[in-house]
């Protein structure tokens, strides 16, 4: 069994391989004998089934030459940037990308692909408590990076074919842990700097969060599961939250890894009215003058009100169950972050 991982050298791609190649092997896990990372950069961890190809999922001659003989191929390849920028990649990559690799898996016969989307493929105006899938895309678009992420899920979960390529989506909420590019790092930079000296929204709002390892390991249940001719046709063409059951404030989130750096979070808060029209203006000025502002609407909608999920589905169909528990990640991420500067 060869599998293979787009987008393997990114930060849930680089967890997933190193959990594959590892001694440990956790029951429901399909063991591969072979893993192909395939990224723009290389792969730089550890393990002796694994090897790595430089490309890009914009070139399907890139993508045929290392998915050619696979047997599973997770696809993670993708631009988060919620910026209010147009970033010109993003549509290539996550939208033309996705249907690349669908296309190629078709054209080669690869058997089964697992999607990996985003909580973001729902996000509204409205707020949203232990969500479900069940939700539907929202019509009212609110961002590029929403509007890619749904298209992409959309193109894998609808080339799942009876007696052709099997596919399904993994839906992280938030992820967290060592070496994450998101969560952390940016939001202690943007404390420390003092960019945002007031906190928005409603502080009793909830924000979803889920350890690198335990999407990982959702990953692989879902594999399993695509493999399992028993449960290939529940699973196929079917999307799945995964959570850890761990949804804080943001900024209560961010508390303990700000203070391991010394950064104080503001104590004020703007309230969610005053908020949302401050956003507002601060679009209007990038508009104007093109300046990125630290947050704008976007960022209301999924850290100034509700917007947490159940992985029920997830428990029902993959057996999932998060493996590494919220104060095992905080410790771990902890230990990570005391290697990192945050510049002032």
């Amino acid at each position: 069994m060869r599998a293979v991982v787009i987008g393997g050298s990114g930060f849930i791609g680089r967890r997933l391989v190193e959990m594959m190649a590892g001694a440990e092997q956790r029951e429901g896990w399909p063991r591969f004998d072979e893993i192909l990372v395939l990224d723009r950069a290389p792969y730089d961890g550890t393990g002796d089934r694994v090897t790595t190809r430089i490309g890009d999922v914009c070139s399907r001659d890139d993508l045929r030459g290392a998915l050619r003989g696979a047997h599973t191929v997770f696809h993670l390849a993708s631009i988060v940037d919620v910026g209010l920028t147009k970033n010109p990649k993003i549509d290539a990559v996550n939208v033309q990308g996705t249907r690349n690799v669908v296309d190629v898996c078709r054209e080669l016969g690869v058997p089964f692909l697992v999607y990996t989307s985003s909580e973001d493929v729902v996000l509204q105006r409205s707020p949203i408590a232990r969500g479900d899938e069940s939700i539907p895309y929202p019509i009212d678009l609110i961002h590029d990076y929403v509007r890619t992420k749904i298209e992409g899920e959309r193109i894998a979960l609808a080339a799942d074919t009876a007696g052709g390529l099997r596919t399904c989506a993994v839906r992280p909420t938030h992820v967290y842990g060592p070496r994450d590019p998101h969560a952390i790092v940016k939001s202690l930079q943007e404390l420390a700097s003092g960019r945002v000296p007031i906190l928005i929204g409603d502080p009793r709002a909830r924000f979803d969060v889920v350890y690198v390892d335990n999407v990982a390991h959702a990953h692989l249940l879902a594999a399993a599961k695509l493999h399992d001719a028993t449960m290939v046709d529940r699973v196929g063409g079917r999307a799945y939250f995964v959570t850890e059951d761990n949804a804080p404030n943001y900024f209560e989130f961010l508390r303990p890894y700000a203070a391991s750096k010394g950064i104080e979070i503001p104590r004020r808060r703007l309230p969610r009215p005053v908020a949302f029209a401050v956003a507002r203006a601060a679009e209007l000025t990038h508009r104007l003058t093109g300046r990125e502002p630290p947050f704008h609407r976007f960022h209301l909608y999924v850290i100034g009100q509700d917007f947490f999920f159940s992985s029920e589905r997830a428990r029902a169909e993959l057996g999932y169950a998060p493996v590494v528990a919220p104060e095992e990640g905080l410790r771990r991420t902890l230990a990570w972050l005391d290697t990192v500067a945050i510049p002032r």
